[in-house]
């Protein structure tokens, strides 16, 4: 498994364990897909209505439980379980407020409430203040009376059922709670961060890919094109020669066929991406791409006769023994030579070129060099433009090329006239498979 694949399987793995199945999901009216019987506000409000039932109950069963009057007693119950809808922002509020209704007896139901709040709200961020309301509840447990204190067993009972069960077990729940909670969070938010990272990134790749082939289009129609528009100029001057109009027509036809066979490939990746390539008919093997497998020289040569059946003098050298080499350099050399010769039509038209590949210990040289123009430009037929117009992007993306294949690119003119292309690119053996 890659190591795009493992991460992404990581990814998914976590997701499903952190994210409720869709089949279990409640979508909640807001369109949050959270149910509204487990929103926070809807919490608070059946808390706090459970608690009132009970302060009520109790304070029904006992009315004079409390400081005041009969009716007075059950209005202090009712209030005091009031603050419990806000426990999520202000817990201490609501723990006051339990704390002063346990000392004068009129609520005792609110006090566990209050504190499981205290440890599910205020724990995960302050674990000083959790325990300062511990200890205001032991001494909220602490009996009142002398004759409690001459007991030590009831002293002892009073203290665990005060303090352990009413503040102590829902402390420490709370705290629990709290925690999970954040940890929960902190799982999802990793989880949410690796998904958008994994977009982006994607997202990258994407736009490299659409760059990579833009790139190729470039090369591919500048060359291509820019031959048939030299042999298509030619015509008009070899109308009177059938032979050598026929041989024309057949150079434009299979420069044209040779554009479109790599043109058709490369939308192909545009629209379904990478796949298992479909058979390759006599036609297309023909004319097929320059990306074809083999050593570079091989497919440079080519290059070259079709540069000189477009009356260019091209000279190619090679130096060393030619071997297979990485598919990325590979095509860095062919496009060096293809970017360099279609520059030479286009600027230099008639000017003596020289294309050297060396090959080295560890390096691939390859070079380009051309003479001054032996003619002016040709210009379209009204005049307006040249015949073969220059977008000026073709050696900034070739260095782009050179560069992400690992090599080194140098161009620039030449003392006397001319220009020169030359790019070193790092050319150790291809390994099988």
């Amino acid at each position: 498994m890659s190591t795009s694949s493992r991460s992404q399987h990581i990814r998914l793995s976590l997701r499903s364990r952190l994210v409720v199945p869709e089949e279990h999901r409640t979508t909640a009216p807001d369109g949050t897909g959270r149910s509204p019987l487990r929103s926070p506000a809807a919490a608070d409000v059946l808390v706090t209505a459970a608690v009132l039932g009970l302060s009520i109950w109790n304070s029904l069963n006992n009315p004079y439980m409390g400081p005041a009057s009969q009716w007075g007693n059950l209005l202090l119950a009712a209030v005091s379980a009031l603050p419990l809808l806000a426990r999520r922002r202000i817990p201490e509020v609501a723990l006051l407020v339990a704390l002063v209704a346990k000392v004068l007896q009129f609520a005792p139901f609110v006090l566990p409430f209050a504190f499981y709040a205290e440890g599910a709200y205020r724990g995960p961020h302050s674990r000083r203040t959790v325990w300062i309301t511990a200890v205001a509840g032991l001494l909220v447990a602490l009996p009142r009376n002398a004759e409690s204190w001459t007991h030590p067993r009831l002293l002892l009972g009073g203290v665990l059922v005060n303090f352990v069960l009413m503040v102590l077990v829902p402390l420490l729940l709370g705290l629990y709670m709290g925690e999970r909670r954040a940890v929960l969070a902190g799982l999802v938010e990793r989880a949410e961060r690796a998904e958008r990272e994994q977009r982006l990134l994607a997202e990258a790749a994407r736009a490299e890919e659409r760059q990579r082939i833009a790139g190729e289009m470039h090369d591919v129609v500048s060359h291509q094109v820019s031959l048939i528009v030299v042999h298509a100029n030619a015509l008009a001057t070899v109308a009177h020669d059938p032979k050598v109009t026929a041989e024309a027509a057949e150079i434009i036809r299979t420069a044209g066929r040779q554009a479109l066979t790599e043109l058709r490939e490369m939308l192909g990746l545009l629209k379904n991406g990478p796949g298992p390539e479909p058979a390759a008919t006599d036609a297309d093997s023909a004319a097929a791409p320059a990306d074809a497998e083999g050593a570079a020289v091989d497919r440079i040569a080519a290059l070259a006769d079709s540069s000189r059946a477009a009356g260019l003098s091209v000279a190619l050298q090679s130096e060393g023994t030619p071997r297979p080499l990485a598919e990325q350099v590979e095509r860095a050399a062919y496009r060096v030579v293809q970017e360099a010769l279609t520059n030479v039509h286009k600027h230099a038209p008639g000017a003596p070129t020289d294309i050297r590949v060396a090959y080295e210990a560890s390096t691939l040289c390859v070079s380009v060099t051309n003479g001054p123009a032996a003619r002016p430009a040709d210009a379209s037929p009204d005049g307006t433009e040249p015949l073969l117009p220059s977008g000026g992007h073709g050696l900034i993306g070739l260095a782009e090329r050179v560069r992400l294949a690992g090599g080194d690119l140098t161009t620039g003119p030449r003392d006397g006239g001319g220009f020169q292309v030359h790019a070193t690119l790092p050319a150790p053996a291809r390994t099988a498979g």
